[in-house]
């Protein structure tokens, strides 16, 4: 006789673990090229971003979702063909959820009718040239010449009196010649004379010409716009030829420590426009601690194009937390438009697009260098 036994099994619940997963970001900047001063800052902030948040345990999205940070940095050199190569290859990358954008407006400007067109989100991280025509895919952490530099030649109109100002830049750089531009068409409403208007494109390494003119010109102030290396050579060689005057420029750039490192100095005094920049600050407890890990991991301090590249990464950390995804890219899109005064490094982050993807809430700060990294605000 079979005897038969039945075994009765128990089924335990067990409680489900959130799966981890990938949220992987394209950082597309100069890393060689006239624009690698910024640009490569602009990737360590991205990086360094992405390497704490990880280090932390991650994005926890508010669907229960958990993902780490991969980011895929590709090197534009400063060249607008390879800028928009490189957005095509991380669109057609279905794992690649969006873009961080360039610093310089050679690589960005060219991006975003592409990014339109191909339907993946990219964000500028210093670029200052005007866009002619947005689309919601679009958008721009920065803050832009078109309200900074008109900003800034009234303030400096009010504290120095300027009444003769010559500019000099760069034709091949979007950016530096639109800022060019705007003071120049400002000129009439804010009250100063522009007595020089001279070009010269990136790699050029003789400025004599230009600069004969605007000695001649007897002008009270220089706008200098370039990218680093030539506008470090255009401070030297003022100081070759004697010239005396109050310059300017915009984006920071007298406030990065390379600049003063190639010009040994010269850049003391110059006056800028940047976002809330600052290396030390009792009253931000964080700029404090990015600053201490970036030192350690970089061995050298951030500049602005660092907080750039840091607080793009964040913000678009955030958009994933609300767009519970790590690949649908029309939800992390959505998400974007719903950031409204975002803590960042360089301010804070308010984007509605459409109309545009510009900054609502990007900060202004008109300063004055005073030395290696260092400046005063002026009020």
């Amino acid at each position: 006789m079979k005897r038969f036994v039945l075994v009765a099994l128990m089924v335990v619940a067990v409680p489900a673990v959130a799966q981890e997963k990938v949220v992987h970001f394209s950082s597309i900047n100069g890393q060689t090229g006239q624009s690698a001063a910024y640009g490569s800052k602009v990737i360590e902030g991205v990086n360094l971003a992405a390497k704490a948040i990880n280090d932390a345990g991650g994005v926890a999205d508010r669907c229960g979702g958990r993902y780490k940070v991969k980011v895929t940095t590709g090197d534009m050199a400063n060249s607008r063909e390879q800028a928009v190569s490189l957005l095509r290859q991380a669109a057609a990358d279905s794992t690649v959820l969006a873009v961080v954008g360039p610093s310089p407006s050679t690589g960005y400007v060219p991006m975003v009718p592409v990014a339109g067109q191909l339907k993946i989100p990219v964000i500028a991280t210093g670029s200052g040239a005007p866009i002619k025509e947005w689309n919601p895919w679009a958008f721009r952490l920065n803050t832009t010449s078109k309200v900074a530099a008109p900003g800034m030649m009234k303030t400096l109109k009010s504290k120095l009196d300027i009444k003769h100002i010559a500019l000099i830049y760069d034709v091949t750089q979007d950016g530096q010649r639109g800022e060019a531009e705007l003071i120049r068409n400002s000129a009439k409403e804010i009250g100063y004379d522009v007595v020089a208007f001279e070009a010269f494109r990136a790699g050029d390494n003789d400025f004599r010409p230009q600069l004969s003119k605007i000695k001649a010109s007897k002008a009270d102030a220089i706008g200098i716009y370039g990218a680093t290396p030539e506008l470090a050579k255009v401070v030297n060689q003022m100081a070759e030829l004697g010239i005396k005057a109050n310059i300017v420029t915009g984006f920071g750039t007298f406030n990065d420590p390379v600049v003063w490192d190639l010009t040994e100095g010269k850049v003391k005094g110059g006056y800028s426009w940047s976002a809330y920049f600052a290396l030390e600050d009792p009253a931000r407890p964080d700029i404090a601690k990015m600053v201490q890990i970036y030192k350690k991991e970089y061995g050298h301090d951030p500049t602005l194009y660092s907080f750039y590249g840091w607080d793009a990464l964040n913000v678009y950390v955030e958009a994933t937390k609300r767009a519970c995804t790590a690949t649908d890219r029309e939800k992390f899109r959505q998400a974007l438009n719903t950031i409204e005064n975002f803590p960042t490094l360089s301010g804070k982050a308010t984007f509605k697009n459409p109309p545009d993807g510009e900054n609502l809430s990007a900060a202004v700060i008109v300063n004055q260098t005073t030395g290696r990294g260092t400046f005063e605000a002026l009020k």
